[in-house]
């Protein structure tokens, strides 16, 4: 056997397996073209679960942006103004209390005698406002009363240590025993006296 006939199967080995090499990794490259080419199984699958999210919600589900768990259909709940502008309920024919910024008329009625209805020993809500009319409307002897600039009425009665407020037209707005009645109601009145003379310095300083 001579030199070139050893040398010949030692070279055709490799080129044969790089050969081979080249082809496999044509055929996984074509394989993998064709695969992206197909609509994906996992994409079609997951087409009918976004419909059916979409369904859940229009049926009424809580709505996923988080309105503390209300139906998606329900609107905002109502803002304070809202509660402040909407008619106050009657009872006897007249408004039980008067509405704020901070709420309607019957929402502040109920707050009102939650802290002070057993001070008056008020049994419910009716009989505390018409404690509160009473009152107002009725005085003992010996209360003191102090209108403020909007019509407000201030009243206070040392003797029993009840505090009432009343809008113009003799609705009840507040209606209880202060802590320290009279310093409060000394309080109630140097406030407004302050006020009296701000609103007197600002007057005649636009007129000057």
């Amino acid at each position: 056997m001579t030199e070139g006939s050893v040398h010949t199967p030692a070279f055709r080995i490799p080129t044969f397996r790089t050969s081979s090499a080249l082809l496999s990794g044509g055929l996984v490259l074509a394989l993998s073209l064709a695969a992206c080419e197909r609509p994906s199984a996992v994409a079609t699958r997951s087409a009918p679960a976004s419909g059916s999210d979409g369904a859940y919600a229009a049926a009424g589900s809580p709505d996923p942006g988080g309105r503390e768990g209300r139906p998606y259909e329900a609107g905002p709940a109502p803002r304070s103004q809202d509660r402040a502008e909407a008619p106050a309920p009657l009872l006897d024919g007249r408004p039980i209390w008067t509405s704020s910024r901070r709420g309607g008329a019957e929402e502040n009625a109920r707050k009102a005698f939650a802290r002070n209805g057993e001070s008056f020993g008020a049994p419910n809500l009716d009989a505390y406002v018409r404690k509160a009319r009473a009152f107002i409307e009725t005085p003992p002897s010996g209360a003191q009363r102090l209108t403020r600039r909007n019509g407000d009425v201030l009243m206070y009665h040392s003797g029993s240590n009840t505090f009432a407020v009343a809008s113009r037209d003799g609705t009840p707005r507040a209606f209880f025993q202060p802590d320290d009645g009279p310093a409060y109601w000394e309080a109630q009145k140097a406030r407004e006296s302050q006020r009296r003379t701000a609103s007197t310095g600002a007057a005649r300083s636009s007129d000057g």
